[in-house]
């Protein structure tokens, strides 16, 4: 449970962190948490655990303990909201049912009634409630609105009969493709009639009347549709539109005059690979997932470009030093180049990687080395999980291989080079860090360790190196012998990525225990530690400015920080 009053303070004062904001963290339910939701008055919490859970729990919200709960149903259960104007009464749907619960804090005690519905088999979604209180309007997996009453007896003495009982009322004939994810009711202020926002699985959303059928006026069908199924409704305060949220990372807004959508935010929906800044340009980044890389604005937050490449995968991606070409690896073994501009196709290397498995294969790695790509030939280095690591030879007519070294037993999950371009590190999941003179394509020293590498990176006067990986630890090398120097604790998971200042004097981590951790180079002691990420974190960076810190993880977040100073 968080202060959100003093989250907004933080915000308004210009802290970057949650200090002040956690009040209470509340441990109950097994493995997941399927839904939240406040009293009207917000004395009291309700949590629903997922499907190995199924328990419902009602919470003390000052105090932050538990009052009372209970097995939510038979089935499972999929959502929970309290009455909009009492306390001691909610409703929880799921598989085959809707329950009405009373609850009674001073005995503790809490009452269960499940509805009436008839023939009706239907698994419930999602549900909304009116605002007096009167109707439930929920969501189902195959795509109507059912419509309930909600009326319930208090809790009765065990021989005493239910007199009012839950019961449906009716369901919508029209229905949503892929099933009805989100519902939200609107009260029409001239008529006093409720009206339901609908929202589908295919991205449809639906204006309803009490009736449960869509709302025109003359021609005009209050209905429109939007990109990926709606998880999430919203309405203003004023009623004038409302906030739609889909399943990709879509934030839309919708006027109810014109009911037409306009797009206010987005973000990728899958985990994020690989994140990289322009050289020299501290105000765009590009981001590297799952169907696409994105270019976006990094003060306005706000997405440029969209490059796609439908059911692929982008392990990583760099830019030549001009910034004119982006260059990515694939899970298909392919190597795309793309202009930033327009997100067009500049050059295809076919078959640059083997694709070792559908799941994970392809080109793993990649970097550019610093030639001047105004003037080519310039190089590519790429590892892939066949173990390889290739350069390649960019003109404007033609591209072609130049070496092809095998001396890696595993995947190659990444490859640097130095700053003239003679040498390329490349690390493994074997365990090792080779060293290559890309001139020659043979090799010149080799790291070993007990891990995964996962990252490696020059010291920016190349006299080290500095590594990640799977054993929690931070590695110094001499790049003369490849010895180690100094190996220190990174943090309670994996180590998964690594970036360095120009100056050399400070370092960034990202590891698979969500946090963020600025380093003295000299000292290895932690300067500072950002956490946000519900997920392990992929890739983190350094703006060209160092005003800025870039992270992104498995989850599909981008992180932006602040306060290096």
């Amino acid at each position: 449970v968080w202060d959100l009053k003093q989250t907004i303070k933080n915000c308004d004062d210009g802290i970057p962190s949650a200090g002040g904001c956690l009040i209470h963290r509340l441990k109950q339910h097994i493995g997941k948490v399927q839904s939240v939701d406040f009293s009207c008055d917000s004395k009291y919490l309700l949590t629903l655990g997922g499907q190995d859970d199924n328990d419902l729990v009602v919470w003390d919200v000052e105090g932050g303990y538990g009052i009372c709960g209970s097995p939510a149903a038979k089935d499972s259960a999929l959502s929970a909201k309290w009455l909009n104007n009492r306390n001691d009464r909610l409703v929880t749907v799921g598989n085959y049912h809707l329950r009405v619960w009373q609850v009674d804090v001073n005995a503790p005690k809490i009452h269960a009634m499940d509805a009436k519905m008839g023939s009706l088999q239907r698994v419930i979604q999602c549900l909304t409630i009116s605002a007096d209180d009167r109707h439930a309007y929920c969501g189902t997996k195959t795509g109507e609105v059912v419509k309930f009453k909600i009326d319930r007896d208090d809790i009765q003495s065990f021989n005493d009969p239910d007199r009012v009982r839950p019961t449906m009322e009716g369901y919508s004939r029209e229905r949503c493709s892929k099933g009805v994810k989100s519902v939200a009711c609107i009260v029409n202020p001239a008529s006093g009639n409720t009206n339901v926002l609908v929202g589908g699985g295919d991205g449809t959303i639906k204006f309803m009347n009490p009736s449960l059928n869509t709302i025109s006026v003359g021609a005009f069908e209050y209905k429109t549709k939007v990109t990926g199924a709606i998880t999430s409704l919203s309405v203003s305060p004023s009623g004038l539109g409302f906030y739609c949220g889909t399943e990709f990372s879509q934030r839309y807004y919708v006027d109810m005059k014109s009911f037409e959508p306009e797009l206010r935010g987005t973000c990728h929906y899958e985990a994020i690979f690989d994140v990289k800044f322009p050289r020299g340009c501290s105000d765009l980044f590009i981001t590297a997932s799952v169907h696409d890389i994105r270019v976006w604005n990094c003060r306005l937050r706000q997405e440029l470009l969209r490059i796609q490449v439908p059911n692929l995968t982008c392990h990583s991606i760099d830019l030549t030093p001009s910034g004119s070409t982006i260059v990515s690896g694939w899970s298909d073994g392919k190597i795309r180049a793309f202009y930033p501009e327009s997100g067009k196709l500049k050059f295809v290397i076919n078959e640059a990687h083997l694709v070792e498995s559908p799941a994970y294969g392809g080109c793993t790695a990649l970097c550019v080395c610093n030639d001047d790509d105004t003037s080519p030939p310039w190089r590519i280095i790429s590892g892939g999980a066949d173990g390889r690591v290739r350069i390649w030879k960019v003109t404007n007519s033609h591209q072609s291989m130049l070496h092809s070294m095998k001396e890696h037993r595993g995947v190659v999950n990444t490859v640097v080079c130095n700053k003239d371009g003679t040498q390329a590190v490349s690390g493994s999941a074997d365990g090792s860090c080779i060293v290559w003179d890309t001139e020659k394509g043979l090799r010149i020293n080799a790291l070993f360790e007990p891990t995964i590498f996962r990252h490696v990176l020059f010291h920016p006067d190349e006299s080290q190196y500095l590594t990640c990986g799977s054993n929690f630890k931070i590695s110094y090398w001499d790049s003369y012998d490849g010895s180690a120097i100094r190996v220190i604790d990174g943090g309670e998971a994996e180590m998964t990525s690594l970036d360095i200042t120009e100056s050399g004097d400070k370092f960034v981590s990202g590891s698979g225990d969500k946090t963020v951790k600025v380093w003295s180079y000299d000292d290895g002691l932690v300067l500072g530690i950002g956490q946000g990420h519900s997920g392990a974190i992929q890739k983190v960076a350094f703006s060209p400015d160092l005003s800025t810190i870039v992270s992104v993880g498995t989850e599909g977040g981008i992180f932006i920080w602040g306060g290096l100073d």
